[in-house]
């Protein structure tokens, strides 16, 4: 090891010799110490029981005045004991650069991680597979047949921030404001019918079996003469996301690693409802009773650039005032994060 250190050392200082003109140069040896100096660079070799210490600094013209080491090390036993380590990167002629290596600091309790950089892992551009449940604990049944695996969304998350973090930058908490578009299909079809108080009550209508819980035909549909011509029908709707998380991250085998979870406030706008009728699509209603706001809970793992990610909605998707269906969205999905 000893060997191995030395030879490191001097072969960083031939390239100085062959990049610059060498004046000056010196080697002192004094017992157990040897100093090397070779223009303005010296090199400081000691020797003890507890093992071999290197130091290589610039001196000013006022003497041997030591400042800016670019290398400091102690080898005991043949274990390399860095106390700050430091890499060099060297151009020629010579100039000498140093980044601090920040991936884990030594404090008096132990070594720990560090970050260069901390920021959120919400996904750039995302697809999810969507579906409705009932809300926990109110005992509610879907009564109509969702299309889970032709129901989907897709988003973006445009502006991420980090609102803070601590030194070491391995948790902090962080918002963003997304973007998405959400489909759900039914071979239902969801529609409004004006009510005793002249509201508009919303209700999933299937054609085939239109007196099963006395739901009217849709006003929507309302000047088909057979409703039974109708296809499958589906709802769509736009969303602005604003989440708040709570983010780790941590290193495996040297890649980045991040995990976010905290709740996130939505705003949805333009529901529409849609079918078919001889292949062509129909709107069903753009007035449907539907809570514009909604809370979720939001739960985002990324590795290097991929993303994956998972919501919950907290809250009813319809207003109860005007409509029985008592459902809330959830997704899951997978994204990318430049």
């Amino acid at each position: 090891m000893k060997r191995l250190a030395l030879i490191t050392l001097f072969m960083t200082l031939a390239f100085d010799v062959i990049s610059q003109e060498t004046k000056n140069d010196t080697i002192v040896v004094n017992g157990d110490k040897v100093e090397i100096l070779i223009n303005n660079n010296k090199v400081k070799i000691s020797d003890s029981p507890n093992g071999l210490k290197i130091n290589v600094f610039s001196i000013t013209e006022n003497g041997e005045v030591e400042r800016n080491p670019y290398y400091e090390s102690r080898y005991e036993n043949d274990v390399n004991s860095v106390t700050e380590k430091k890499n060099v990167t060297i151009n020629i002629p010579i100039k000498p650069t140093f980044i601090k290596d920040d991936k884990y600091v030594t404090d008096d309790k132990g070594t720990k991680m560090k970050f260069s950089y901390f920021e959120p892992i919400y996904p750039n551009i995302y697809y999810a597979y969507s579906a409705m449940i009932g809300i926990p604990l109110s005992h509610y049944r879907l009564n109509f047949n969702l299309q889970k695996a032709s129901s989907f969304e897709w988003g973006m998350y445009l502006f991420q921030y980090d609102i803070c973090h601590n030194k070491r930058k391995t948790i902090g908490l962080t918002t963003a404001l997304g973007l998405s578009n959400t489909y759900f299909f039914s071979s239902y079809i969801l529609g409004t019918t004006t009510n005793d108080n002249s509201s508009n009550y919303t209700y999933f209508y299937r054609p085939n079996d239109s007196n099963e819980e006395g739901n009217p035909i849709p006003e929507g549909m309302s000047n088909v003469s057979d409703p039974e011509e109708f296809d499958d029908g589906y709802y769509r709707y736009w969303s602005l996301r604003l989440p708040i998380s709570v983010q780790f991250q941590w290193r495996v085998g040297g890649n980045r690693m991040a995990f976010s979870f905290g709740p996130e406030f939505e705003w949805r706008f333009a529901m529409k409802s849609f079918t078919y009728l001889q292949n062509d699509k129909l709107t069903v209603s753009d007035n449907l009773a539907y809570n514009p706001f909604g809370i979720n809970a939001l739960a985002v793992l990324n590795f290097k650039s991929f993303v994956i990610f998972g919501r919950a909605g907290l809250t009813q998707m319809f207003n109860q005032d005007n409509s029985s269906i008592r459902v809330a969205p959830v997704n899951i999905g997978i994204g990318l994060s430049f």
